[in-house]
């Protein structure tokens, strides 16, 4: 059921939504999947997948960075882009 994240995901790639709104949205959704449940059912690819998108999301700045490992919207983009490349999920 996860893959409501993957497809959250795809939409900021192709910058239907800003990462701002992203951000909002996935942790709202991981919330919700860790305390339903839904997260540990998912197959171990996926699980893993979505456990390196929150780190990326969790470095992402919607200002100007503090620190070298922020990342910016397009910053964002570009690794999330990179990680559902990575496991085929674009």
């Amino acid at each position: 059921m996860s893959m409501v994240i993957i497809d959250l995901a795809k939409q900021l790639t192709d910058s239907s939504i800003s990462g701002k709104d992203f951000t909002a949205r996935f942790f709202k959704l991981w919330r919700s999947e860790r305390d339903s449940g839904i997260l540990g059912r998912d197959d171990k690819s996926l699980g893993r997948c979505l456990s390196l998108m929150f780190g990326l999301v969790d470095s992402f700045t919607d200002g100007p960075k503090d620190h070298p490992a922020e990342l910016t919207e397009n910053e964002l983009k570009q690794e999330i882009s990179k990680l559902l490349s990575s496991y085929g999920y674009i």
